[in-house]
């Protein structure tokens, strides 16, 4: 078992800077997701530690032994791509037993390995078949299977459900939850689906060209949001953000905004006489609002309804408050139509502060 050490790694294609610095711990055992929008390093990175490309400064560990200088076959580790990279010309056995078979394994050996592999992941029946004759879903798993058989300290895993559809995608996410917990083995996962990175992570690494937002737990990453990036990509819909300066009316502390001022004395303790003028970005879940045909919450705002999007079991409802669309979830059986005129309420316990300039988490 293997704990994933990165400390200032940088990677650079030509003039662009690819990853880094970073410097990230992955503990023995834990399932971690790199996580981001396209462009942002992670499959770069996940290349790094596989020993597929090289560094350009820093250095990576495996438990405490310095890895830099090996090539990929001597780290122990085992891919799995989003391409499953199977040969079309060998049956599901010789596919899982491929690496085996280069590694002069016993033959008997070789079988207890591919059968222990294909019935983990319930591929039993399936080991006579070629690739062409397989399911993604199908394919998926003897790419599973294949990296399975090699016992290897860390599994590397390049976003490996893309190719499947909806329905399929849920269930793998639960099977390779499953497959984590079994192995007990340290999983480094590259994703851009959130949805993913939330149901399957121990521990989320956003990236961001290159850069590390956040490292954290998915609940803190959702309800503790470090910046103003990471709580607009964490969570769907995104967070709503509406700029605002704290203002003093009638005594007492205001965040006010182009469409209406809140009443910031419950904020109090980051609410100084300093920060009046200060300018900060208001920040609020779509799911922490209330919406109603009459005067909810604290500071209820008065909006029109802009779009309305059933979802099944809840309900996006876009209302406009001045010059801005805001998103609010609905979970009332008949949510408002296109042009009603609603309340908006606020919950100061579950809005978020942003400082205006660094775009980095207040409060």
């Amino acid at each position: 078992m293997a704990r994933v050490v990165l400390e200032n790694v940088t990677k650079k294609f030509g003039e662009n800077a690819a990853v880094g610095p970073l410097s990230l711990e992955i503990p023995d055992q834990e399932f971690v997701v790199l996580l981001g929008p396209s462009g942002c390093g992670k499959s770069t990175t996940l290349n790094l530690i596989a020993g597929l490309e090289e560094l350009d400064s820093g250095h990576i560990y495996f438990n405490d032994e310095l890895v830099d200088d090996k090539p990929p076959d001597k780290r122990d580790v085992a891919m799995v791509f989003q391409s499953y990279a199977l040969y079309p010309h060998m049956n599901v056995f010789d596919n899982i037993s491929f690496s085996l078979k280069i590694r002069k394994m016993p033959a008997e050996e070789i079988k207890r390995r591919v059968k222990d592999a294909a019935e983990l992941l319930q591929i039993a029946d399936l080991v006579g078949r070629r690739p062409h004759q397989l399911s993604g879903g199908e394919r998926q798993r003897v790419a599973l299977a294949r990296a399975i058989v090699r016992n290897p300290e860390v599994f590397l895993l390049d976003e490996p459900l893309s190719n499947l559809d909806a329905q399929l995608r849920v269930y793998m996410r639960a099977e390779l939850k499953r497959l984590h917990s079994e192995l007990k083995t340290t999983f480094i996962y590259v994703t851009h689906d959130q949805v993913e990175a939330l149901t399957m992570a121990d521990r989320i690494a956003l990236l961001r060209r290159g850069v590390l937002q956040q490292y954290d737990t998915p609940d803190q990453l959702y309800r503790a949001p470090s910046n103003t990036f990471v709580a607009s990509f964490i969570g769907s819909p995104p967070m709503n953000f509406v700029d605002c300066t704290v203002t003093i009316l009638s005594g007492r502390p205001h965040l006010s905004t182009d469409m209406f001022p809140m009443d910031a004395t419950g904020l109090a303790r980051v609410m100084q006489q300093d920060d009046v003028g200060r300018e900060f970005i208001l920040g609020v879940r779509p799911e922490d609002l209330l919406i109603s045909t009459e005067p909810v919450g604290e500071n209820p705002v008065q909006a029109k309804v802009y779009v309305v999007e059933p979802l099944g079991s809840e309900t996006i409802v876009d209302v406009k408050l001045g010059n801005s669309i805001i998103k609010v979830t609905s979970r009332a059986e008949s949510p408002p139509a296109v042009g009603d005129p609603v309340w908006i309420g606020f919950n100061k316990k579950r809005i978020h502060l942003f400082d205006r300039k660094t775009k980095e988490l207040v409060f």
